[in-house]
């Protein structure tokens, strides 16, 4: 990874830049989410045995792509239509990170069934699917962060849906924290705190790329106030200007670092 940016979405600019670009997101979206469901099948046999080590490594081994979208599932439109965009526009190819964690609640479904479920008692076992829980997710966090890793760009969709202010929480009436209620934005943002930032080394030439189930009522918060603070910000305009004066001679992520001042 290079640099890392927050964006907030105008509905405005969604409405009139974005959205023509939905199905051609839902493509991108689609191809990867195949992807992940093949990486299933291959590495879980018949048994349920699943090799591991392999399912991490390939999980993700989509080609590396130029930009790692980080986001709530609540704005998975929005951020398929910004895919399709960026796209059509500069060629740059997205990573979806909803393709990831998705299907995670799918392989443990797949493990569970076969390893936790008590038929006779119509219940699992508490233990063995705090056992699977934390291996499934231990596999996932470290094939994200691999793949965070392998994209040059990371955008962190700043929406109401993904941080929410600790005023807007019931229960909570001290300081006006920004908090995350989803562990996998939660780790994201920290990711891209730890990580270093590699230089990209460009060719001579122009580079060319050919609803998660409610649970309950807990609420858990991470406060990432200090992690919010660090990340650039690109506003619509920037966007604009980016779009509009787009040199195809050079590399496109070059101008928006050029544009953000990076």
């Amino acid at each position: 990874m290079y640099v890392a940016y927050k964006y907030s979405p105008s509905n405005y600019y969604y409405n009139q830049y974005f959205n023509k670009y939905l199905s051609d997101g839902q493509s991108i979206y689609d191809d990867h989410q195949k992807h992940v469901r093949e990486c299933l099948s291959d590495y879980i046999s018949t048994d349920g045995v699943i090799n591991g080590s392999e399912l991490r490594e390939n999980w993700f081994s989509i080609e590396t792509t130029d930009i790692f979208i980080s986001h709530s599932h609540k704005d998975i439109n929005k951020v398929k239509a910004f895919a399709g965009w960026l796209y059509n526009k500069f060629r740059l190819t997205s990573f979806v990170d909803s393709c990831a964690w998705g299907y995670c609640d799918d392989l443990l479904n797949i493990i569970d069934k076969k390893y936790c479920y008590k038929k006779e008692k119509g219940t699992y076992n508490y233990n063995l699917r705090n056992y699977t829980t934390a291996h499934v997710h231990m596999m996932l966090a470290t094939a994200i962060v691999e793949t965070m890793n392998r994209s040059e760009c990371v955008i962190f969709f700043n929406t109401p849906n993904s941080i929410v202010m600790s005023d807007q929480l019931s229960f909570i009436n001290s300081k006006d924290y920004e908090k995350t209620t989803s562990p996998w934005i939660f780790y994201e943002l920290t990711m891209i705190s730890k990580m270093n930032r590699v230089k990209p080394i460009r060719k001579t030439s122009v580079l060319s790329h050919t609803d998660y189930k409610k649970r309950d009522n807990l609420n858990i918060q991470y406060d990432v106030s200090d992690i919010i603070e660090t990340i650039p910000i690109i506003d619509d305009n920037r966007l604009i200007r980016w779009s509009d004066h787009h040199n195809k001679c050079c590399h496109p992520l070059d101008e928006l670092y050029s544009i953000m001042g990076s």
